[in-house]
């Protein structure tokens, strides 16, 4: 590295083994970790979000990001698991003198202010490397869905050398977009369309990824392998294909008067969440049908109008009950509250009116009450986007693809994302259909594998994340039922781990405030190596516990 300044960092005895810190260089900040008796530096923060790294903990030969648990290699700071996109900037060290010296190049990636504000594609990391594959390969791999699997897939089939056609098919007009800030910060307008991409469309050119936009698909014919299209536009042929079309938002059924009124918006889609950022600008009386995370997300995103009243209504007694508890939906309802929410649980809406204009005016509820309305969000589900394959694939009763232990649906093809129906790993067990964002780009990755023959089986534990008027919830693992959640800490407090049992097993935890134990939770559930829920009453030291099934493993 000709020219790049070295800087004395830090005293050679400044961490034990495992142990990771962050200290100043510059203007800027380096992550020291030491593993094998060796010291390693990284850039501080991580490429996807700009989590400080150091709050984060090694899990073997693994650096695990404390926010959404994106994971990169030691030594050399290469991307493991997403969010993240890119590598992990990996910098010269030396010890000397009794100290530790790093070598910075000369431009070192800068912080983020905000997150929220910043594309995935300026978080400061090291753009992953464009492997040569054989130059003569014909083939032509095709990925349907140009969300978070099928950009994942797309970005691993170049780097693992793949040198055939890679086309990406997506229905909207605009190449693959973080799609998890529109329901947060995008309609609370702390971003906007330009910080959105995933990627910039100068990384497709380069890694000559073709982008199909706003392309439906009519049907498949399995026997030539041909996708075929809506339009007039001649059937692709394939070699590999790999399905991840994602999902299509439910809408309130026919049957319920005014449901196709023009306030009524549903917020899946970046032009989704446009117009609905639009339409709120003007409206009073906000009413949230759903209690869904993208229901209650987008609640406390609109709730900042000192003139504007919103009213969540679901089935449900309290949000997010069947996934994560009366208790700890309680803490959040009472949350909304404190912001101006109103929650009505346990209903149904029977009926949206007009008043005299018109135009959407209210909602009726089962019970009888009118609620003012001149805007309706409906956060009440997806369904997968499968009706193209209905007489090409077997589809689940929900619409989903069933997969095996390597995404594959049928010969030479795959799925990954919201509509595949995949085993999960032995800790929680069952087949299963998962809508997370960070479970589609680990499926897409290891589909893009298997599509190159490289016999990856997807076995990655599920984990997931809200945000809600700045509290953060992470939740590592599956409980599709359970008969006991174990509670350490003080949920109405922000401040809990709860661990969900099934029969006999801890299967699932959330968490807020409790980082560090949901990244050693998250290992022990892949090892299978929870503790009995009787051990798992007291508190745990969740580090030691996982070190202990490290050394047996």
């Amino acid at each position: 590295m000709p020219n790049a300044p070295e800087f004395d960092l830090a005293p050679a005895d400044a961490l034990q083994e495992g142990e990771l810190k962050a200290f100043p260089a510059a203007d800027t900040e380096v992550l020291l970790v030491r593993r094998g008796g060796r010291y390693h530096a990284f850039a501080a923060h991580c490429p996807h979000y700009g989590a400080p790294l150091a709050k984060g903990k090694m899990v073997g030969e693994r650096l695990v990001c404390p926010w959404h648990h994106a994971c990169f290699r030691v030594p050399d700071g290469h991307l493991c698991e997403p969010p993240a996109l890119d590598d992990l900037p990996a910098y010269p060290v030396r010890e000397a003198d009794g100290r530790v010296w790093v070598t910075l190049p000369p431009a070192v990636p800068q912080v983020p202010e905000s997150p929220d504000a910043t594309p995935t594609a300026e978080t400061g990391g090291a753009a992953p490397a464009l492997r040569q594959g054989n130059p003569t390969d014909a083939s032509v791999f095709v990925i349907v869905g140009a969300g978070a699997a099928g950009q994942m897939a797309a970005q691993t089939l170049r780097t693992e050398g793949f040198a055939g056609r890679v086309v990406l098919i997506g229905a909207e007009a605009e190449p693959p977009y973080d799609r998890t800030k529109l329901s947060k910060a995008y309609l609370a307008g702390k971003t906007d369309d330009a910080h959105l991409p995933l990627r910039y469309r100068s990384f497709y050119r380069d890694f000559r990824i073709e982008h199909l936009p706003e392309a439906r698909i009519g049907g498949l014919n399995t026997a030539t392998r041909e996708l075929l299209f809506a339009d007039d536009r001649a059937p692709l042929h394939y070699d590999a294909l790999l399905l991840c079309p994602g999902s299509a938002p439910r809408t309130l059924p026919a049957t319920v008067p005014g449901h196709d009124l023009p306030g009524v918006l549903v917020l899946r889609s970046h032009a989704d969440a446009r117009r609905l950022r639009d339409a709120v600008a003007e409206a009073r009386h906000v009413v949230v049908i759903g209690g869904s995370f993208i229901g209650m997300e987008a609640a406390a995103s609109l709730a900042g109008g000192a003139d504007r009243s919103v009213t969540v209504v679901a089935s449900q007694a309290e949000p997010f009950e069947k996934v994560l508890g009366p208790r700890i939906g309680a803490m959040f309802r009472q949350l909304h509250a404190q912001h101006g929410i109103s929650f009505r649980g346990g209903q149904a809406v029977t009926a949206l009116g007009t008043g005299p204009t018109g135009k959407l005016a209210s909602v009726t509820l089962q019970s009888g009450d009118t609620l003012p309305a001149d805007l309706v969000v409906l956060g009440i589900g997806v369904q997968p986007a499968t009706d193209f394959l209905r007489e090409a694939l077997p589809r689940e009763k929900d619409g989903g693809l069933a997969v095996d232990a390597h995404l594959r649906v049928a010969e030479g093809i795959w799925a990954a994302g919201d509509v595949a129906t995949f085993e999960l790993p032995p800790a929680a067990g069952g087949r299963t259909r998962i809508e997370h964002w960070r479970v589609a780009q680990q499926q897409g990755r290891v589909a893009a594998l298997n599509m190159l023959g490289r016999a990856t089986r997807f076995e990655q534990v599920p984990f997931f994340w809200t945000q809600q008027f700045g509290k953060s919830l992470r939740y590592a693992g599956h409980a599709q039922h359970w008969d006991d959640i174990i509670y350490h800490g003080e949920v109405e407090q922000q401040d809990f781990l709860a661990l969900y049992v099934d029969g006999g097993r801890i299967v699932a935890a959330a968490a807020m405030n409790r980082d560090a134990d949901m990244i050693c939770i998250e290992a022990l559930l892949a090892l299978n190596q929870m503790p009995a829920p009787a051990a798992a009453r007291p508190e745990i030291d969740w580090a030691e516990l996982l070190a202990q099934a490290q050394t047996n493993h």
